[in-house]
């Protein structure tokens, strides 16, 4: 038996005013296509607080730099208590394999004094059952997670659980 290796990658593009186009890449078009798109997330450290935005397709490799990146924004204050603030409103539908890394994520951070999330959730219940596939880990009694109605909330809790420090 014989397997087939794609060489030939089809992208449609939407224009403004819904118009699109097929266009045809090679494997390495492709690649380069791939490492030039912006990354799907936005994440930021704040005291002892992740920022974490996600947003668009989460592909494998992006999820492994999403991963290396979470690890080495709070690593530097994981001797304590932190919190981290999900805000998966406009994320899209993923691949499994990016779900498992998430997964693996998740314990990770709870093995590294993660204490406290506050999730911003999507509309679609399909999105926030991806979320809880990806975030399905066994978790600590201690374990604070609050679904914030906005980013102002989500501020006023960690403020007031001591995780953030408030306007001087």
């Amino acid at each position: 038996m014989r397997s087939l290796k794609c060489s030939t990658y089809k992208l449609y593009l939407q224009q403004k005013g819904g118009l699109g186009r097929l266009f045809s890449l090679n494997n390495s078009e492709w690649i380069a296509m791939q490492k030039r798109q912006t990354k799907a997330y936005q994440i930021q450290q704040m005291d002892h607080v992740l920022w974490v935005q996600v947003f668009g397709v989460s592909s494998l490799l992006g999820t492994e730099e999403y991963v290396r990146d979470f690890r080495a924004l709070i690593t530097p204050v994981i001797t304590k208590p932190w919190a981290v603030v999900l805000d998966i409103r406009l994320w899209q539908a993923s691949p499994a394999q990016s779900l498992q890394l998430l997964k693996q994520n998740s314990e990770w951070a709870i093995a590294n004094n993660l204490h406290h999330v506050e999730l911003l959730l999507p509309a679609d219940e399909m999105l926030t059952w991806q979320y809880l596939k990806a975030t399905e880990v066994e978790k600590p009694e201690y374990l604070t997670r609050h679904i914030a109605e906005s980013e102002e909330s989500a501020r006023l809790n960690l403020q007031a659980a001591g995780y953030l420090k408030g306007a001087d």
